[in-house]
């Protein structure tokens, strides 16, 4: 099967403006909507002030989430939950590790993740269970077999 190229865009209630780039604006290229690219630069302003900016071009995943749950939470987010943000910024956070330059560590890409999602009230029936995923120890193990090619500097 060929490749289908998807446009997505994705938006999000901002009352602090800590975004820079809504709506978000992504493509998949990937047949089975795999992998996305980043179409334009995006930014987060964290609760601590600074801020963690993903480069346009940047290619993700969006959310974890095991492909048999997708009809119940798609990893791009639902309309009322739209965690495919906080998931964007987190793949760029394990894959940049630094905000403002300054390196982070695995829990500080977690804490951030979190953050987000609470910051866009999700419902925490959903941001908690996804937060203490990718801080398991299977998110540990990720973090720390990370290939040091595939980190951005």
């Amino acid at each position: 099967m060929e490749n289908e190229i998807t446009v997505l865009a994705l938006n999000a209630i901002d009352p602090e403006g800590r975004f820079t780039g809504l709506p978000l604006s992504v493509s998949c290229y990937y047949y089975g909507g795999k992998q996305w690219e980043l179409q334009k630069e995006f930014s987060y302003r964290t609760d601590e002030g600074g801020t963690a900016t993903v480069r346009a071009g940047f290619e993700f995943d969006f959310a974890s989430v095991p492909r048999p749950l997708w009809w119940l939470y798609p990893p791009t987010g639902l309309q009322d939950n739209p965690y495919g943000i906080a998931a964007l910024v987190h793949d760029w956070l394990c894959a940049h590790r630094k905000i403002e330059g300054e390196p982070i560590g695995f829990s500080r890409a977690n804490d951030v993740f979190l953050e987000i999602m609470l910051y866009l009230k999700i419902r925490k029936t959903i941001a908690y269970p996804m937060y203490w995923a990718v801080q398991s120890p299977w998110g540990w193990w990720l973090w720390q077999h990370r290939k040091p090619e595939d980190i951005i500097p």
